[in-house]
C-alpha cells in the first residue's frame, strides 16, 4: 500500500511523500527483526538428518561419555535422539552413586551390548549391582577398567567376563587394592589381543605367559608394580611388542645389570621399538640409566624423566647416540644430570620443539649459553652480529623454573637469536649455503617462556621479553612466601 500510494502522489507533495516513505522503511525493518527472531527461535536440529545429529554427539562422547547425560537434557528432540541411539550408552561406569539403578537404565539403553565397563574405588553396593550384571553378554566388551577391587571375587561374580572376553579386550586397566597377582588369561591356547594395558600396585602371576601371547601392544603403563625379580619377563613383553607407541613407568624398582640372550625365551641384550614415541619415567631411583641404553628407539618423539635420584649419565650418552636426532620434546625434572653430556644431547636435537628443565641446578646457565651462542661463536649472540645457524633451531617451548642460574642476559640473547629479524638476516645465509648444496634449517622463533622461580632474572627485563614472546610466564614468589617477606 505505501509502494502505491507513492505512485500515486504527486512529486511536489514533499511532505507526504516523506512520511510514506519512512513508514515503508519502518515495515520493512519490522519484517526483517520479525524474521531474525524467527531463524534465532527456531530449531535447526530438528532439520537435521539423524545420521548428521548422531555423528556430531558421538564426536562429543568421544572426550566425555558423561556427556550423554547433559546432551539429553537440552530440549525434547536431542532426548528423543540421543536416548534412541543405543551406542551412546555403551560405556557403563559404576561407583558410589546407585549402580543398581544405573545398571538397570544403561542395559536398557544400549540393548545389553557394551563397549567399556568401569568398576570406581568407590563402588560399593556389590551384591545388588553385580547380580543385575551377570546374565549381560559381555561379547561385545572392549574396555575394562577395575580400581580398589581384588578380581578374583569379582570375576567370579560376573561369570560371562571371562577369560576368553578379557582376552578380546582393546583395553585393561586394574588396580587391585594388594599387590597380590592373579593369572588373566590362563588357557594359553588364547590369543590376547591388547593394544593398552595400565597395570598398578600389582602385576599378573602369569606375566611370562602373557608376553609370550600378547603381540599388539601400543601403549604400556606400570605403576607401584612388584618387579622385584620379574623384569625378564616384563623386557620380553616389551620384546614381543615392537608395535609399541607409548611407555609409562613410574615407582618401579630398577632391573639387574642386561645379560646376553641365553635362548630364544629370553629377553635380547637390545630390545627394538621402532614404533616407540613417548616414554615417561617418574619416581624411579636408576630405571632411566639401566632400562634405556637397552632399547633402539629411532621414533622416539618425547621424553619425561622426573625424580630420578641417580645422575643420568647412561641415559643422556645413550640419547646423544641416536634418539636425540627425533626428539620433540625433552622434559627433565627434579634430578641430577651432567650439563656436559645434556649439551651433547641439544646439538643432536635438531628436531626439538620443546624443552623443559625445572628444579635443576647448574644446569640451565650451560644450556642458555648454548642455545644463545651461534653455532661456530665463542660469546652468546648480540644485536648486529653476523647471522649463522644455531643449536636446536626448531626450538619454540622453553621451561626453565625453578633454576637458580638462569640469567637475564643470556635470557636476551637467546631470544633475539631466534627473533624474526634475525631470521630474515639468517635467510641470506641458507641461500649463499643453496648454492653450495647444503641447506641449514631456519631458526623458529620462541613463542612461549617460562622462568618461575628464577631469582637472577631482573624485573627492568620483563617487559622487554613480554613484547618480545607470546607467551611469558614470570612467577617469582607464590602469594604465601611473598606475604612473609613484606
Amino acid at each position: 500500500m505505501a509502494e502505491l500510494a507513492l505512485e500515486r502522489l504527486p512529486a511536489d507533495h514533499h511532505r507526504a511523500r516523506e512520511g510514506i516513505a519512512t513508514l515503508k522503511n519502518e515495515i520493512e525493518f519490522g519484517r526483517e527483526a520479525i524474521r531474525k527472531l524467527t531463524t534465532q527461535r527456531a530449531c535447526h536440529f530438528g532439520n537435521l538428518p539423524v545420521e548428521i545429529a548422531t555423528t556430531i554427539f558421538s564426536m562429543i562422547l568421544e572426550e566425555d561419555h558423561l556427556l550423554v547425560l547433559t546432551l539429553a537434557q537440552v530440549c525434547k528432540n536431542w532426548r528423543a535422539t540421543v536416548i534412541g541411539t543405543p551406542a551412546f550408552w555403551r560405556t557403563l561406569v559404576l561407583g558410589a552413586r546407585r549402580p543398581k539403578q544405573k545398571v538397570k537404565l544403561w542395559r536398557k539403553r544400549a540393548g545389553d551390548r557394551f563397549h567399556e565397563l568401569a568398576l570406581l574405588d568407590s563402588f560399593t553396593d556389590h551384591y545388588s549391582a553385580l547380580a543385575e550384571l551377570r546374565d549381560v553378554p559381555l561379547e561385545t566388551l572392549r574396555m575394562f577398567r577395575c580400581e580398589g577391587h581384588p578380581l578374583e571375587p569379582l570375576l567370579a561374580s560376573i561369570p560371562n567376563l571371562s577369560a576368553g572376553v578379557l582376552a578380546s579386550l582393546d583395553t585393561l586397566v586394574l588396580q587391585p587394592p594388594s599387590p597380590e597377582g592373579f593369572p588373566l588369561c590362563a588357557p594359553e591356547t588364547l590369543e590376547i589381543r591388547w593394544r593398552m594395558l595400565r597395570l598398578l600396585n600389582s602385576l599378573p602371576s602369569n606375566l611370562l605367559s602373557i608376553a609370550k601371547r600378547l603381540t599388539r601392544l601400543t601403549s604400556l603403563s606400570l605403576e607401584k608394580c612388584p618387579v622385584h625379580s620379574r623384569w625378564a619377563e616384563l623386557l620380553l613383553l616389551l620384546h614381543h611388542n615392537p608395535a609399541l607407541v607409548r611407555l609409562e613407568m613410574s615407582d618401579l624398582d630398577s632391573p639387574p645389570p642386561p645379560s646376553p640372550l641365553i635362548d630364544d625365551d629370553g629377553p635380547p641384550l637390545i630390545i627394538a621399538l621402532p614404533e616407540l614415541h613417548f616414554i615417561k619415567i617418574t619416581n624411579t631411583k636408576s630405571l632411566a640409566n639401566r632400562l634405556l641404553p637397552r632399547f633402539a628407539t629411532p621414533s622416539l618423539k618425547m621424553l619425561h624423566i622426573a625424580s630420578h635420584p641417580e645422575r643420568l649419565d647412561e641415559c643422556m650418552s645413550w640419547l646423544a647416540c641416536g634418539p636425540a636426532a627425533t626428539l620433540t620434546t625433552l622434559s627433565l625434572q627434579r634430578l641430577s644430570v651432567k650439563a656436559a653430556l645434556l649439551l651433547e644431547v641439544l646439538k643432536a636435537a635438531k628436531a626439538l620443539e620443546s624443552l623443559q628443565i625445572t628444579h635443576l641446578s647448574g644446569v640451565a646457565l650451560p644450556v642458555l649459553e648454548l642455545l644463545a651462542t651461534p653455532i661456530g661463536e665463542k660469546k652468546p649472540y648480540r644485536q648486529g652480529d653476523k647471522a649463522s645457524p644455531v643449536h636446536c633451531p626448531a626450538l619454540q617451548h622453553l621451561d626453565l623454573s625453578h633454576c637458580p642460574d638462569v640469567g637475564a642476559s643470556l635470557l636476551i640473547a637467546l631470544v633475539k637469536l631466534r627473533h624474526p629479524e634475525t631470521q630474515t638476516a639468517l635467510s641470506d645465509v641458507v641461500r649463499t649455503n643453496d648454492e653450495s648444496g647444503t641447506t641449514p634449517t631456519l631458526v623458529r622463533p620462541l613463542e612461549s617462556l617460562i622462568i618461575d622461580g628464577c631469582p637472577n632474572v631482573d624485573a627492568d627485563v620483563l617487559p622487554w621479553l613480554r613484547a618480545a614472546v607470546p607467551s611469558l610466564s614470570c612467577v617469582y614468589l607464590a602469594k604465601q612466601n611473598a606475604k612473609w617477606r613484606r
